[in-house]
């Protein structure tokens, strides 16, 4: 049985798409979707690539998230060649882009982008032992360093801001 026959596409990517190909030289964008809230920011930046006819976009879902509900319609209201996931690991392209870490993103045969699909979302935070979260540490006590309002030179009658100061000096 032949790729295809596993539900592998056999145009614009599969092996005999050079045959069926009407375009000369494309780089091959692939989306890779993980859920529908990291489809949702790649189709914020599918307009970048939606026009360029020297871009042939494809998308693919890893099956790694187990919130996948929606993301074939979604897909497939998109308009972008969907590979099956294991097509997309054997297809070379130019640049995959991605919203998030999961799956096997580093079996991808291309340059790897990851888009953050939230706030604080691709941020690494420090472990809890750390002791930097604690609210008393540092200098976030009200009292700390010069945040006191008579600390410093922020009194009205401190400094030399006064113009009898600077003439002074001169005296």
């Amino acid at each position: 049985m032949t790729r295809a026959g596993f539900g592998w596409l056999r145009v614009p990517v599969g092996d005999e798409a050079v045959r069926w190909a009407t375009r000369g030289l494309c780089r091959r964008v692939l989306f890779v979707v993980h859920n529908v809230t990291s489809a949702t920011r790649l189709l914020d930046v599918l307009p970048l690539f939606r026009d360029d006819f020297r871009v042939q976009l494809l998308a693919t879902c890893t099956g790694s998230s187990p919130f996948q509900g929606g993301v074939g319609e979604l897909l497939a209201a998109v308009g972008v060649p969907v590979l099956p996931w294991e097509q997309a690991l054997d297809t070379p392209v130019d640049l995959a882009i991605s919203a998030s870490l999961g799956g096997q993103l580093h079996s991808l045969r291309g340059k790897l982008a990851v888009l953050s699909h939230g706030i604080g979302y691709n941020k690494r935070l420090a472990t809890p032992e750390a002791g930097s979260r604690k609210p008393e540490a540092g200098s976030r006590k009200p009292e700390a360093g010069s945040r006191k309002p008579e600390a410093g030179s922020r009194k009205p009658e401190a400094g030399s801001r006064k113009p009898e100061a600077g003439l002074r000096a001169f005296a």
